[in-house]
């Protein structure tokens, strides 16, 4: 009985960190997004066409990403995941290649760049 208590409270608590957890939004390469660098190693990410959906934030395995202007992602599957390819056009014509780290719903953080307003 008491083990049938204990089961019963674990499964009532991990359901409701999982309901709580935010997720992040599928960016998929192949459709139309906005992506800007937020400092040396993350990227704001949000989808430009269709529904609105929140932003994310890519970490990538970059070292330098704040002079990028422009970004491109590549995935084996519908959305950006861990290990997928990140490639950042440097301002001057260099390119940066990486791969993606850790994805989260964007929250702004001290230290990124000025956003411009979407």
């Amino acid at each position: 009985m008491k083990l049938l208590v204990l089961a019963t409270a674990l499964a009532a608590v991990s359901t409701a960190a999982v309901a709580e957890a935010p997720e992040a939004s599928c960016i998929d390469p192949h459709k139309s997004y906005v992506a800007r660098p937020l400092n040396h190693h993350d990227v704001f990410v949000q989808t430009s066409l269709g529904k609105p959906k929140p932003p994310v934030r890519i970490t990538t395995s970059c070292s330098y990403l704040d002079p990028a202007i422009g970004f491109g992602f590549g995935s084996q599957f519908t959305c950006v995941g861990l290990g997928d390819s990140v490639t950042a056009t440097i301002n001057g014509g260099g390119r940066e290649t990486c791969v993606v780290t850790h994805i989260a719903p964007y929250a702004p953080e001290k230290g990124d760049l000025k956003q411009p307003a979407m």
